[in-house]
């Protein structure tokens, strides 16, 4: 089976996920790769005017939000996995590549889409047992924690949700996901273009409910 073609967009943003070699924890520690990845994000963003929302390393994969206006989304991967690749076999005497395969994408076109991505993003820590809440992890960065580190994008889709404070959006993310909607999320990722998962008996979309409700 060929490789899926690449969708090229400017208007919408992309979920990336790259995974290290047979899943195995990446070669550095964790803080190093943490710097090296940094780095290269910034250099996305002056060299190709990429534009990051959200990004968590874990230790043998990566979640990244990313927009590329110049529609290029093949070609600032292909650089951001090679260069890391190189950087990590600098600095460890490895020959083969760090990743286990090639990145995978999903676009995401509907808000909703949009937010439960961010949220998954930032919540992969809290759903592997590493930290009890989302801005407690050191290796994850969005708008609304660790913004200093890079010109973060804001998410406007929160705002056209009534999570208008970082303290809201904070609390928003710290709300567990369902089983059921976490297995929606996770469907839809693995999708070129982004689409929840059906339930088995209705056949309707297992939507993630989105909004707080007030104490």
């Amino acid at each position: 089976m060929g490789r899926r073609p690449t969708i090229r967009e400017n208007k919408y943003p992309y979920h990336i996920v790259a995974r290290a070699h047979n899943k195995e924890w990446f070669p550095l520690p964790i803080d190093q790769m943490w710097s090296l990845y940094i780095e290269l994000l910034e250099f996305l963003m002056d060299e190709f005017d990429v534009r990051i929302y959200a990004f968590t390393l874990m230790n043998n994969h990566y979640h990244l939000m990313i927009l590329t206006p110049l529609s290029n989304i093949d070609i600032v991967m292909y650089w951001f996995m090679k260069k890391s690749t190189l950087r990590v076999q600098r600095k460890t005497s490895r020959i083969n590549s760090i990743y286990g395969g090639r990145y995978k994408s999903s676009l995401l076109i509907e808000p909703t889409h949009r937010l439960n991505t961010y949220k998954y993003i930032l919540r992969n820590p809290v759903k592997a047992h590493i930290t009890k809440k989302c801005e407690y992890y050191p290796f994850s960065i969005c708008e609304h924690f660790q913004s200093d580190i890079l010109k973060i994008e804001p998410l406007v889709d929160l705002k056209d949700h009534s999570l208008i404070t970082d303290q809201k959006v904070i609390d928003w993310l710290n709300v567990e996901y369902s089983e059921e909607e976490d297995h929606s999320i996770r469907t839809g990722l693995k999708r070129p273009i982004f689409s929840y998962a059906k339930n088995n008996n209705t056949k309707k979309q297992i939507k993630p409910n989105l909004f707080i409700k007030d104490a």
